[in-house]
């Protein structure tokens, strides 16, 4: 032994033999200790596995072990000296560009097979170009493999998991969202399937092979060097402005369903669906959008008569001293879809408030994740329909912006943001500032000893800080809060957390624990209102979820009685309808069964409290009365009927009303230049920061 000791001390050559052979021994343990999940699987799968996959992967072992130690043997004692990229290496980097592609599809495309050859080699071609720009930044081609093969692999698991876990595919906007992802990820159940063990063993096998080749180089003196990583620099720049300034993707057929990122993926191939899908992350005016445009139906809009008799119903309203509004945190009625067949009701008190209460669902533009696209509809009135795969707070809030905080704080009300989460998550400590709170009160403010389930802040705890927070203010004083819930959020596989409801028809444990913690949410909901009752300040209430819940496709197929593409699109719709109710500790007259989409529900609010409205808010009520709900999806028109957008038969003047509705939109969000202040806002005064 200390002969052997020795020798790998002495002589590099036996250390790399060394760490090479422990290396595939390893490779070799991790196939047979993680060969159940490509054994055990369906008949025909398994019958597979056994005769053909595990071979071959064994097979592949073996042949890289011997491969190394050839090498090993034919190779000089001292290391070679560096040689300049040939003819042969370009090649090389286009075959490890082919088997890229084909582990990232194996891994993450169910629908891989079926992809039309022409875009495989486009999926290729991206990947061949990306290499070449790394091994440029690197200058070398074995550090750039090596590198490009580990990424890739990372990533397989990056797209495989967020849509596993989310029902929506991995985009480039998600970057912003890490921080989110980091704090609820212990909720999630992480399976290891065949095709990622397949694709670790094949992946270690290649950087392998790339770790025991020869280095090749494209300089090697200093000067050359740094010229070499300036070029590369000018020709990423020259990529980056073609990719996004020429219409590649049409020219080559690659249409972004830019709503259904993973539809575009499994087409096209994930590195060029991705990098189209990316291209679109810039907002660009609607059509016909000018200043002189946005006047005009600013001007015509302020003639509208509807939202004056809105006006007059309500002329007798109540002013509420204090408001506020909860966005509940996967907050979804899975009734308004099918019949759950619970052991229990889930929402018994919401379905007991009959007096003071308006209840419904709010149409949303999100379903199983997209928190903030939803809070960004409420606050500010605007649509997310324009910004798919986007969040305006992560990638549109450069200045002040106009909303629900600056209407009710002219109208001398403080206004109070609360999210027992990290202040950072979707950037909220900047987005806050730009919406005019004047606080935030984020996870730092809860207690430690705040009732937790699933390691997130239970409803109940949070509410018991809203209501600490309301007793703290001067009484009397106008109050507006704001809060963004966290108990409900997915996923739903705590092994810890105890499921109360049993979903009686569909064995899931995913849809048990999270009927369970609607049963909370319920209860904290009871405490909330029970303590407002008692209050003597006239006091609204304002709750509404952000989006279904992620939960098994197969579970939403059974509830649904079809999968969900194959349903019309008034059945799609009810996936993205959330509960909401106003409620209010004084006399209001109360509805129920009432469809809005959130984007209206803030205005529709404000215009039940007798307090003043903006252009805005008139012009949105009135928008309603056309289209009482709309989303990326499609919208409901005034005589009941639901279309998609792209339907021949939607009325154009309902086209032509959403037009309108964008260029608004898009002044206030954007055109900070010419924005027309006066439309947004009570005051009429500009906002300078």
């Amino acid at each position: 032994m200390q002969k052997f000791y020795q020798r790998l001390k002495e002589n590099q050559k036996e250390r790399a033999r060394c760490a090479f052979l422990v290396l595939h021994f390893g490779v070799l343990a991790v196939l047979l200790f993680l060969a159940r999940p490509l054994l055990d699987t369906t008949a025909a799968d398994r019958e597979w596995s056994i005769h053909f996959l595990f071979p071959c992967l064994l097979a592949c072992i073996i042949l890289t072990t011997v491969v190394s130690f050839c090498r090993f043997a034919a190779e000089p004692d001292q290391k070679p000296k560096p040689r300049y990229v040939g003819w042969k290496q370009p090649i090389l980097m286009l075959a490890n560009a082919a088997y890229l592609f084909a582990t990232l599809e194996f891994v993450t495309n169910s629908q891989f097979r079926e992809m039309k050859w022409y875009y495989a080699l486009l999926n290729i071609g991206v990947i061949f170009v990306l290499s070449i720009l790394v091994s440029l930044f690197l200058n070398s081609i074995r550090r750039a493999m090596i590198f490009m093969n580990i990424f890739y692999f990372c990533m397989s698991l990056v797209f495989y998991y967020v849509y596993l876990f989310r029902g929506e595919a991995f985009q480039l906007i998600d970057l912003y969202s890490i921080a989110t992802a980091a704090d609820v990820v212990g909720g999630y159940k992480f399976e290891i399937t065949g095709e990622i063990v397949t694709s670790f063993i094949t992946m270690m096998l290649v950087v392998c092979l790339w770790l025991q080749s020869r280095e090749y180089r494209f300089a090697r003196k200093t000067r050359n060097k740094i010229l070499l990583r300036v070029a590369a620099a000018a020709l990423t720049l020259g990529t980056y402005l073609a990719y996004m300034n020429l219409n590649w993707n049409a020219e080559f057929g690659v249409i972004s369903d830019l709503w259904n990122p993973a539809k575009t993926y499994r087409q096209y191939g994930t590195t060029v669906g991705f990098t189209a899908v990316a291209k679109y992350m810039r907002l660009t005016p609607p059509d016909g959008y000018s200043k002189d445009e946005v006047t005009t139906i600013a001007d015509t809009s302020e003639k509208e008569t509807k939202t004056e008799d809105l006006r007059k119903d309500n002329a007798d309203s109540v002013t509420p001293v204090n408001i506020i509004a909860i966005m509940n945190e996967s907050w979804f009625d899975y009734r308004s879809v099918g019949d759950p067949q619970t052991s229990e009701s889930y929402m018994p008190f919401l379905d007991s408030l009959t007096e003071n209460i308006i209840k419904g669902h709010t149409l949303t533009c999100t379903k199983g994740g997209g928190t903030a696209k939803t809070e960004y509809e409420f606050l500010t009135g605007n649509s997310c329909k324009r910004f798919p795969g986007m969040v305006p707070y992560v990638s549109y809030f450069t200045h002040s912006q106009y909303s629900l905080v600056t209407t009710l704080k002219d109208q001398g009300y403080q206004a109070i943001a609360m999210h027992p989460n990290k202040a950072t998550n979707w950037k909220r400590s900047t987005a806050y500032r730009f919406l005019d709170f004047d606080d935030f009160i984020s996870i730092d403010q809860f207690s430690d000893t705040a009732k937790r389930y699933r390691g997130m802040i239970s409803d109940q705890a949070n509410y018991e800080k809203i209501v600490e927070t309301y007793e703290n203010k001067e009484p009397g004083s106008p109050f507006f809060l704001f809060d963004v819930t966290m108990q409900n959020h997915s996923g739903y596989t705590n092994r810890y957390f105890q499921a109360d409801i049993n979903c009686n028809g569909y064995d899931s444990d995913e849809a048990d624990q999270y009927f369970s913690l609607l049963k909370l949410s319920d209860e904290a909901i009871s405490y909330l209102i029970r303590y407002f009752q008692q209050v003597d300040e006239p006091t609204m209430i304002i709750m509404f979820g952000d989006h279904s819940p992620k939960l098994p496709d197969a579970f939403e197929t059974w509830i649904a009685g079809d999968a969900y593409q194959n349903l019309s699109v008034e059945d799609q719709e009810k996936f993205y309808g959330t509960p909401f109710f106003i409620w209010t500790n004084y006399s209001m007259k109360s509805e129920s069964n009432v469809w809005i989409s959130t984007n209206y529900l803030s205005s529709y609010a404000l215009s039940l409290t007798g307090l003043e409205l903006t252009p805005y808010n008139e012009y949105l009520l009135d928008l309603r009365e056309k289209m009482p709900a709309l989303n990326h999806l499609g919208f409901l028109a005034s005589d009941g009927t639901w279309y998609r957008w792209n339907d021949s038969d939607a009325p154009e003047e309902d086209l032509e009303y959403e037009r309108q509705y964008e260029c608004l939109q898009y002044n206030e969000l954007i055109d900070k230049k010419d924005r027309d202040d006066s439309f947004f806002t009570i005051s009429g005064e500009k906002d300078e920061e």
